[in-house]
């Protein structure tokens, strides 16, 4: 159960790498009054979302046959649905930062590494285990959201590739 409980992780960070990045339409996106932080944001809320749900869905399942490792209740699905929501916002820094699949890719098994083998097995009580992960996360997302406002660095930095 413990590798079946880290697989939607790794496939909601890997998922939502790819639909951050490599995306050709860049200019074109920046040229409309939508813009491309409201097209990036709305591909985050939308992939999130769906991590979210299958998070949850795989908890309920696991919880109600009792085969949730370290079960502590209806609590215990701050867990899942915190690992993607760290996951996720942490990715989204990442892809608009380099703009780079492989490099956001990279990042997110490199935060579920953390999350799994240094973070989970010494902090055991599921709101302080996802508390300070989930607040530095969203402050990442904030300044991703932030840095997308650039109109010139975004189209530059497709340019470049």
């Amino acid at each position: 159960m413990m590798v079946l409980t880290q697989v939607p992780v790794i496939a909601a960070g890997l998922s939502t790498a790819f639909v951050l990045n490599g995306d050709p339409i860049v200019e074109l996106t920046e040229s409309t009054p939508t813009g491309w932080r409201r097209v990036q944001v709305t591909r985050l809320l939308i992939i999130t979302g769906a991590n979210l749900t299958a998070a949850g869905l795989l908890f309920i399942g696991l919880h109600v046959m009792r085969l949730w490792p370290r079960d502590m209740g209806w609590v215990s699905i701050i867990t899942p649905v915190g690992s993607m929501f760290i996951v996720n916002c942490l990715v989204f820094l990442i892809a608009v930062l380099t703009t780079s699949m492989p490099t956001s890719s990279l990042a997110s098994i490199a935060i579920w590494l953390f999350l799994c083998f240094i973070w989970d097995p010494y902090i055991t009580d599921p709101v302080r285990q996802r508390l300070v992960p989930s607040i530095i996360a969203a402050a990442g997302a904030i300044f991703g959201w932030k840095t997308c406002s650039n109109t010139e660095r975004n189209v530059l930095q497709v340019a470049e590739l």
